[in-house]
């Protein structure tokens, strides 16, 4: 079993809870944690220590997305399940012991439709990316999904917008797939920790190749007298074409 597992009477929830239970519900590794972190190619007590890890339970990042992909591989669970975008791929034993909290993070991501049939994910979009290589051509049929980013350069204090997809998020937001209107509410951001904090993001996106963030969105509209706030799964994708030049795609799908 898990040594010291979880403190006695202490619920878990978020990510850790959905994986340890995604491990108490499998055969092979419910008695093993040690044996499941070898197996999927991390160290003997990764797994472990990040099951001990309360500061996961609200973690903007999580842990590295590729261990953890292996990780829900052997454990026969989907990444969407263990992210909490999934309501149906791991199974919840008794409802009265959830939050709030964790009941809302188990429930569906309603994105954005795709011809009114497609929904995207943020482990379908990682999926793509892995199996490309991280090409832009792979991600063709949902450009009208994302927006488009430079390359964040060191003198950069703000992201620098190259196309603003048709159905993302932000041209729903503002009513229009408008570049120069996204630049603008970008370059003129009120809250200039949030600003340094995206545009670093951006950075850090780019050197590893992919970053998938919760967001909370509770700005003043550019273009309309209203005060718009959300919540949103970010997946940041680092691309490059046939020619090597990069581009940011930023996937950004709605939390109800």
């Amino acid at each position: 079993m898990f040594p010291e597992f979880r403190n006695a009477g202490v619920l878990m929830i978020g990510f850790r809870g959905r994986l340890e239970r995604a491990i108490s519900g499998n055969s092979e590794y419910k008695n093993n944690v040690w044996k499941l972190s070898e197996d999927a190619g991390l160290g003997t007590k990764t797994v472990y220590n990040i099951l001990n890890d309360d500061r996961l339970d609200t973690s903007k990042t999580g842990p590295g997305f590729f261990g953890i992909s292996r990780v829900a591989n052997l454990l026969g669970v989907s990444l969407d399940g263990l992210a909490g975008m999934s309501q149906h791929s791991i199974s919840t034993p008794d409802n009265n012991l959830q939050t709030a909290l964790s009941q809302h993070a188990l429930e569906t991501i309603a994105s954005q439709m795709n011809d009114g049939s497609d929904n995207l994910s943020a482990d379908f979009l990682l999926r793509i990316y892995a199996k490309s290589g991280g090409r832009i051509e792979a991600f063709s049929k949902y450009f009208d999904r994302c927006d488009q980013y430079l390359p964040p350069a060191m003198e950069d204090h703000y992201s620098r917008v190259k196309i603003v997809g048709t159905k993302s998020l932000s041209a729903i937001t503002m009513g229009t797939p408008s570049q120069p209107l996204l630049q603008e509410a970008l370059k003129n951001m009120g809250d200039k920790d949030l600003q340094a904090r995206v545009i670093q993001d951006y950075r850090n996106a780019m050197q590893r190749g992919t970053l998938v963030t919760v967001e909370t969105l509770d700005i003043q509209m550019p273009n309309h007298p209203v005060r718009v706030k959300m919540d949103f799964i970010r997946v940041l994708l680092a691309v490059k074409d046939a020619a090597s030049n990069q581009t940011l795609l930023n996937f950004s799908l709605l939390v109800v």
